[in-house]
């Protein structure tokens, strides 16, 4: 195999959270578990948005200590770079050495749309896009291109534009029953997952059956005078399971929602038998997060709005990151189905019926169900699977 030189960019240091982190670090954990000259490089053109409370609105102090931290630990030091636009600062690595880096790179990869692409990433010969949240990333262009949407930092189409090669989560995408409109040529891919991170012998039967999500992360989008929402509105339709499965605990990591709009009520959620615990304390670093999953027996993950109204076949790294240490998962569907079986380890639901079902499937079998989970993220998520396919596409 070709030796590359690989840019990675993302949302760790913007965006310091425990599953964040995981989202991002395996691209360039598994590319350099390849063997490729790989660096992260973030570059968002945002300022910092979680600081702690004695910081100016401008100080990144903190989303450059959790980057480093965050690198130093996964074996990525003194491989990274903070590029902040509040002080002009490069931190980590040098800004000359990263202009030197791009300058011989093979391939840039631009993780979630998180980087600005300036000319110094532009001159990089091939440069490949992840869409992780697909129909919100085609909505906002076809928004964009009526005049209804448009970006402060840069547009969607700009974006789109300045790269060779786009990748989407959304597998279905281009399927008869898929709604995500479709304007460029996407090729498709899934989450890489760096297995050997997450293994685990113990086989936890009698853990809680947890859940990890963003309630809501913005106000509902509007798109062919339909709505398209988050997981609040999904989640209506199953926050009534703790009461299905009375001696079954139901573990929910749930983040304050970052809009005002929000219907979250806690204590309400609490009286259905949900026990709601706070992500500053559980979730917060890389190491937490894992702890988390790997005590964790099973996961109940429930998917945004957006992407089961439209057929996305998204589905989610922290699914597969439960999956690589053992933990079956009963995932809500979005078509995700047709490309990663379902039924044994991993369990699609469609409504609160479904999803009582497959809990009870998995807990009256739990050993072999786990079992199958690590299966299907070997078969499905391994980070050198899903690399090695996604830069065949570049030959």
């Amino acid at each position: 195999m070709e030796k590359l030189k690989i840019v990675v960019g993302g949302f760790i240091g913007l965006y310091p959270t425990g599953g964040a982190t995981w989202d991002y670090i395996q691209y360039p954990l598994g590319l350099q578990l390849l063997g490729h000259d790989v660096y992260y490089i973030e570059d968002t053109g945002q300022y910092p948005i979680f600081q702690q409370k004695k910081d100016e609105w401008n100080n990144a102090s903190y989303c450059v200590s959790f980057l480093k931290d965050a690198m130093e630990k996964t074996g990525l030091k003194d491989r990274w770079a903070y590029r902040d636009i509040a002080s002009g600062n490069c931190f980590g690595m040098s800004g000359k050495q990263v202009l030197e880096i791009c300058a011989s790179a093979d391939v840039f990869i631009n993780v979630s749309c998180s980087t600005v692409m300036r000319d110094e990433y532009l001159q990089i010969p091939r440069r490949i896009l992840i869409d992780t949240d697909p129909m919100f990333t085609q909505i906002q262009y076809e928004m964009e291109k009526v005049g209804v949407e448009e970006s402060k930092i840069w547009s969607t189409g700009e974006m789109l534009q300045n790269h060779t090669h786009l990748f989407t989560f959304g597998e279905n995408i281009g399927a008869d029953d898929c709604a995500i409109p479709v304007d460029f040529t996407w090729l498709t891919t899934r989450q890489p997952v760096c297995i050997d991170q997450w293994a685990n012998k113990a086989y936890n039967e009698f853990g809680p059956v947890t859940s990890i999500l963003n309630w809501s992360g913005r106000n509902k989008l509007v798109y062919n005078n339909k709505e398209w929402g988050q997981k609040d509105v999904e989640f209506d339709k199953i926050k009534h399971v703790p009461t299905k499965m009375v001696g079954t605990e139901f573990d929910i990591v749930l983040n304050n929602p970052l809009h005002k709009n929000s219907n979250l009520n806690i204590q309400a959620l609490e009286n259905l038998g949900w026990r709601v615990l706070n992500p500053q304390v559980t979730v917060a670093n890389l190491l937490q997060y894992r702890n988390f999953i790997i005590n964790s027996a099973i996961e109940f993950g429930v998917a945004k709005q957006t992407y089961v109204k439209s057929n996305s076949g998204w589905f989610s790294c922290r699914s597969a990151c439960y999956l690589a240490a053992g933990k079956p998962v009963v995932a809500q569907e979005t078509q995700w189905s047709k490309f990663i079986p379902q039924g044994e380890g991993l369990f699609a639901f469609t409504d609160e019926a479904s999803a009582v079902t497959a809990l009870k499937v998995i807990k009256a079998d739990y050993q072999n169900q786990s079992k199958k989970a690590i299966e299907i993220a070997h078969e499905y998520f391994d980070s050198s699977k899903v690399l090695c396919k996604m830069l065949d596409v570049l030959n």
